[in-house]
């Protein structure tokens, strides 16, 4: 079984592969995504070394907090999948599919299935990938 197995039967929450694996690797990107974010709001342009540049059309600030924006949506997608996950569940969920830890045993794996397949379902449609 591979580790990014979705379940077939009785999913009401099934993705199309592709949709599962793109949104899956989104989710994973959530702590680089939240720290580039972060990062943008301490960077600085490179110190001029003397050279003629040709006319700089682009407005820096603009572009910076356009990237910061996008971050901030994805990150904000995330968040708000994982609330609708109930908070007992959460932990376990998150670790599966950002760690590949296996469920824990304090509910059925089948509870903790559900709940994965909600969340990257969730997660697939705020983020805008179906």
């Amino acid at each position: 079984m591979s580790r990014d197995y979705q379940r077939k039967l009785n999913n009401k929450y099934r993705l199309p592969r592709e949709v599962y694996h793109l949104t899956l690797w989104q989710i994973r990107d959530y702590d680089r995504m939240k720290d580039e974010a972060d990062a943008i709001l301490e960077e600085s342009p490179p110190p001029p070394d003397g050279q003629p540049k040709g006319q700089k059309q682009g407005d820096e600030v603009a572009s910076k907090a356009a990237r910061r924006e996008e971050y901030l949506r994805k990150t904000r997608a995330i968040e708000d999948a994982l609330d609708l996950v109930p908070p007992e569940y959460r932990r376990g969920v998150w670790k599966s599919v950002v760690y590949y830890d296996p469920f824990p045993i304090d509910a059925a794996r089948s509870t903790y299935a559900m709940w994965k397949s909600r969340f990257v379902y969730e997660c697939a449609y705020k983020l805008g990938i179906m």
